[in-house]
């Protein structure tokens, strides 16, 4: 019977998978919206005034060309008021278009314009807030944009990171080797026997449990197969089988949440042989988990091994005693 044990995938993760597709898809119903208002705009201007696809509406032609003069006066009697006319002119008509306004004004007053910019607007807050919370970059070291500059990972953190989960990994070997370890094995006897598969089970969920602490942050599940094994795991299988080490497979996109990370190893205790299936959706294994699995595998073996020696021969001893005190 297998014993599985499920490996939930926490609501951060599943933010963590999410947000790259989150990020793509803001960015093309934008790009969408453009189009679509663009299209619209130039059906409409299609219908109503194919002229102003090309050439500027008569509406700013009108108020480029204002006229410079003020009306003429008709005759000569009003010469006395000419003076208080042109003042109440100037102060009622425009001023003169300027070259700037004559080549902004259409651009800003363009509807295809205000969609380009909205649109790049837009666009630009959405870069910036990924940027803010940089789920989606997370796997670039540095980002510059303009004149600011993101720094996502640091280097020496990383290095950090990497030699305490080292440390961490050869801890548990450590403990495996233990007398402590022995000890806990023997609290399996039974009738002078131990079962292998038991003890295997107890310690992986140890294991299991050391990799959820700091700074390994990792979780697993894993499954002991004294029989058949899933179809997919059949090629990891036979090459545990071959080279007698641990089989390894890491999907290529470890931001998948729907594929996992595989490490298989087949062992023969006695006449049983037995798979040892450990997966996960976001911790991808290594050498020095390789090594893990086949010291925890090994050493169990040896430690029943030894126990039921033991028992054995006290077993003899106290049938010898009894036998000369009869």
């Amino acid at each position: 019977m297998n014993n599985k044990n499920a490996e939930r995938r926490s609501f951060f993760q599943w933010i963590h998978f999410l947000i790259p597709y989150l990020y793509t898809t803001g960015i093309i119903l934008i790009l969408t919206w453009m189009t679509v208002a663009s299209l619209l705009i130039g059906i409409k201007t299609i219908n109503e005034n194919p002229e102003k696809l090309f050439l500027q509406s008569e509406k700013n032609v009108s108020s480029v060309h204002t006229p410079s003069n003020a009306p003429s006066l008709k005759s000569d009697e009003t010469k006395p008021d000419v003076l208080a006319v042109e003042n109440s002119l100037s102060s009622n008509t425009p001023e003169k278009e300027t070259w700037l306004n004559i080549l902004v004004k259409p651009i800003v007053e363009s509807n295809f314009n205000k969609i380009i910019f909205r649109g790049l607007f837009l666009l630009l807050i959405w870069m910036l807030l990924f940027l803010i919370i940089p789920v989606a970059f997370k796997r670039l070291k540095r980002f510059k944009f303009f004149n600011m500059e993101f720094e996502v990972d640091d280097i020496e953190q990383a290095a950090i990171e990497t030699v305490e989960i080292s440390g961490t990994k050869a801890k548990l070997m450590a403990y495996l080797a233990s007398d402590h370890a022995a000890g806990r094995t023997l609290d399996f006897l039974n009738d002078s026997i131990i079962d292998f598969k038991e003890v295997l089970e107890y310690f992986l969920a140890e294991i299991q449990a050391g990799y959820k602490n700091h700074p390994l942050h990792a979780t697993f599940s894993y499954s002991v197969y004294n029989g058949s094994v899933p179809e997919e795991l059949n090629e990891l299988v036979e090459e545990t089988k071959e080279t007698g080490e641990s089989a390894i497979f890491n999907k290529n996109n470890q931001e998948n949440l729907f594929k996992k990370n595989y490490l298989v190893f087949y062992f023969c205790y006695g006449v049983d042989e037995y798979v040892t299936v450990i997966s996960s959706y976001t911790y991808p294994f290594d050498i020095l988990d390789r090594y893990l699995f086949e010291l925890l595998h090994n050493t169990i073996s040896k430690n029943i091994e030894n126990i039921e020696y033991m028992v054995a021969l006290t077993s003899n001893d106290g049938n010898v005693g009894n036998g000369i005190g009869v």
